[in-house]
């Protein structure tokens, strides 16, 4: 029996089997992730500065209404002037609740806990619902004493 011509550079070869040869075989490139140290909230329309221009704009309405000089009481002038500063809180903490779910969201999407923009989201709902109630029972004893 005779030596095979290549015994130091010996191939075997599986018949039937599916394994390619070392230089045939197809590696996956390896994947790099990508991580982002300070992320940062930036959506297409930013409701925080809308909610922030309808209470500082609702405020000073509130505070030039009683000086404009309109042919009324300076009671009454005073008290629209406290419905409209109170409905221009309760307008801007609304659409600053929509802001934060919209944030509340989008650090669940990208693996952030989002505990503070919950607790964010319930307060301003709350002292929404709180200012609701004022404004409700201000106007109810208005109207029952006309």
């Amino acid at each position: 029996m005779q030596p095979d011509a290549d015994s130091n550079n010996r191939t075997h070869q599986f018949w039937g089997s599916d394994e390619k040869p070392a230089s045939q075989q197809q590696f996956s490139p390896l994947q790099q992730q990508i991580i982002i140290t300070n992320p940062k909230y930036k959506p297409a329309l930013n409701l925080r500065i809308i909610s922030t221009g309808i209470i500082v704009l609702g405020s000073l309405i509130a505070i030039a209404l009683p000086f404009i000089g309109i042919d009324a009481s300076e009671f009454f002038l005073f008290e629209i002037s406290g419905y409209v500063c109170c409905s221009s809180f309760i307008i801007g903490l609304l659409v600053d609740a929509v802001y934060l779910k919209g944030k509340s969201d989008w650090e669940t999407s990208i693996g952030l806990g989002n505990t503070w923009s919950l607790v964010s989201l319930v307060l301003s709902i709350i002292v929404a619902i709180g200012l609701i109630i004022i404004l409700i029972i201000t106007i109810l004893t208005r109207i029952e004493y006309s």
